[in-house]
């Protein structure tokens, strides 16, 4: 089987003869089943790879340069794992479909990409839906949409920019709400286990339903967004879009508690912070900061408004504002 034709059908753009082909070759042998597997990783890993790139390349400009020449190649296989696994954790979960009598059912694999903390990332999804991971999140979505349905799993934050497609909606579907979409940019953030869920609407139109008792639904317009409060949906105008530039490497912050920020500097940072000044419970800032600046540079900023010091453990595994 050509690589071309099975790279289009990972895609989901073959037509319905390359995909009878695919079907045919995986039912020739057992062997065509492991190379479609193999293939799939290499795909998989391939995207992931130019997607890193693209974000670390915003911030480590010199690094990619000296990557370039030292004659970097997307092709060298090994090189990119290597790369892609500091950024971001894929899962294939493909062990059990060798057992399957129906081979289509081999088609149908999920993928999981995990996001550490301080880290960030996009991807394209096989219908070419661009997505933007935040850090400590996690999307699950399958190898190929199939069935008309084109549905993805989210814990944490992500940022989607969903390919238009009348026929087959785009759904998001996490630990509080699910999001249907047909074509539209938004963010979402929805982390398991805490007690917010927000979904922001920058272009087209979202409908918001809650997995609770109620199940209402709301539908957004844009630069509306909607948030999880007592179990209910509240819609309000987005009055801040700044606080959506983490794709940019930006962390922006309005009128938020010193020890909210910290939370968020926690995740940004891949650090512990612990609060030991009370005096800085009733404290709120407004700002603005680069992560790559590092979360030193933050502190000794924020410092010229509120009094506290700082300083890490012997591992520096941990801050203490005192």
């Amino acid at each position: 089987m050509e690589k071309k034709t099975l790279y289009r059908y990972f895609e989901g753009i073959a037509s319905r003869e390359e995909e009878e082909a695919v079907y045919h070759w995986l039912d020739t042998t057992p062997a065509n089943e492991k190379e479609l597997l193999r293939e799939r990783e290499l795909f998989d890993a391939m995207i992931l790879a130019g997607s890193a790139e693209d974000v670390k390349g915003k911030e480590e400009g010199e690094q990619k340069r000296k990557r370039k020449r030292s004659g970097f190649r997307i092709h060298s296989f090994a090189r990119e794992m290597l790369k892609v696994a500091a950024v971001v954790v894929i899962t294939v979960a493909c062990g059990l479909y060798f057992h399957l009598a129906d081979k289509k059912e081999l088609l149908s694999v999920m993928n999981t990409i995990s996001v550490p903390i301080g880290q960030r990332v996009n991807l394209k999804l096989p219908d070419g839906t661009l997505v933007w991971l935040n850090a400590c999140s996690e999307i699950v979505y399958p190898a190929v949409f199939s069935s008309g349905k084109r549905e993805v799993r989210l814990n944490g934050e992500a940022y989607f920019e969903v390919t238009h497609n009348v026929e087959n909606p785009f759904v998001v579907r996490t630990e509080k709400c699910d999001i249907e979409v047909l074509g539209t940019k938004f963010n979402v953030e929805a982390y398991a286990g805490s007690g917010d869920f927000s979904t922001a609407l920058m272009e087209g139109s979202v409908k918001v339903t809650g997995n609770g008792k109620s199940s209402r639904s709301v539908l957004l317009k844009p630069d509306q967004e909607v948030r999880l409060k007592g179990g209910r949906l509240a819609v309000s105008s987005i009055s801040d879009y700044d606080h959506f530039r983490w794709r940019e490497g930006l962390v922006c912050f309005k009128d938020v508690a010193f020890n909210e920020l910290m939370t968020r500097f926690e995740k940004c940072y891949g650090i512990q912070i612990i609060v030991e000044n009370k005096h800085l419970k009733e404290y709120t800032c407004s700002g603005k900061f680069r992560i790559s600046d590092g979360v030193d540079n933050a502190l000794r900023i924020l410092q010229r408004d509120a009094r506290y010091t700082f300083e890490r453990n012997e591992d520096n595994s941990i801050i203490y504002i005192k």
